[in-house]
């Protein structure tokens, strides 16, 4: 049931204009280093949690939506996450099909027998089906109309410009951010918002080492999440680290593909592994450090052998 989704972020640079005119036992939420090397992930003995970018005992595609799972009493708004959890060993699997179910960011697959929550008997048949019965949530409109939905920032407000608002409220949630000249119109999408300001281009060199990157010798072309392009030639380009890709106006940003990793990727904080995996270490037993990689869960009959496949005997 593995499937990809990638999803798109920005710089302050913006910010200054319109100032002139937001698993199992070997998992960890908090991975470590974000701006060179993979960080280190250290196990822990701790069972499956539901919190974090990087989940740990649940599918990480459920993990770090931006709303909450619990809701208040009475009816729960559409758009809000159904209460269906991955269970990723079941004691017994079905030989039915596959149902669908809204996270509060995308539709998510679940194996016949995986699902736990009292809303596992509402779940789509197919996942039209559940991205068409959701297709009024801002996140969906968001998508469909151009924009990037930054689940991984938190802020107060839709995105103005391309510039998160002012930290001024008191719960911060993910919202929609509609480029440089556009804004977030509820129930309908991204429109364009002419109040924005045109910014001059900067050379790419200032723009790169001004908002975070390197300025490299003979990269050719900008890096993407840190990787080098295949292009082999002796020109200078901005090599912006391993979470970021380049923007000819905006520099250095947080780039979605970064942050939403594919199976045998590596994982790092702030970024979440595809749906049917989850982020693992790369060792050979319980409390040892490595690169945290998208795996699909282990599930064995042996008490010692955690759900990424650690022994906790190993030497």
């Amino acid at each position: 049931m593995i499937s990809s989704r990638l999803r798109l972020a920005h710089s302050g640079l913006v910010l200054g204009a319109l100032l002139v005119l937001g698993c199992g036992a070997s998992h960890s939420a908090d991975d470590g280093g974000t701006d060179g090397s993979a960080p280190d992930a250290r196990a822990t003995d701790s069972g499956p949690t539901d919190s974090g970018p990087i989940d740990s005992g649940v599918d990480a595609s459920l993990a770090d939506t931006g709303v909450d799972a619990t809701t208040d009493a009475g009816v729960r708004d559409l758009c809000d996450p159904e209460d269906a959890r991955v269970e990723l060993c079941p004691a017994s699997l079905c030989d039915g099909p596959s149902s669908w179910h809204w996270d509060g960011d995308h539709c998510v697959e679940f194996d016949c027998g995986t699902c736990r929550g009292s809303d596992c008997g509402a779940g789509s048949v197919s996942l039209a089906e559940c991205q068409a019965a959701h297709a009024s949530c801002d996140v969906s409109l968001c998508r469909d109309t151009g924009g990037t939905w930054a689940w991984w920032l938190p802020v107060c407000g839709p995105y103005q410009c391309g510039v998160a608002p002012p930290e001024d409220c008191e719960v911060a949630s993910p919202s929609c951010s509609c480029g440089s000249s556009g804004r977030f119109v509820p129930g309908v999408g991204c429109q364009p918002d002419p109040s924005c300001p045109e910014l001059p281009r900067m050379p790419e060199e200032t723009l790169c080492t001004s908002t975070g990157g390197a300025w490299g010798s003979a990269l050719c072309c900008p890096t993407v999440c840190g990787v080098p392009c295949a292009a082999a030639c002796a020109a200078p380009a901005c090599d912006c680290g391993p979470r970021k890709i380049f923007d000819l106006d905006r520099g250095c940003e947080l780039g979605q593909r970064c942050l939403e990793r594919l199976l045998g990727e590596s994982c790092a904080a702030d970024a979440r592994c595809e749906d049917g995996t989850i982020c693992c270490d790369s060792c050979g037993g319980a409390g040892c450090a490595g690169t945290p990689t998208c795996k699909v869960p282990v599930c064995s009959d042996n008490p010692n052998i955690d759900t990424c496949g650690n022994d906790s005997l190993a030497a």
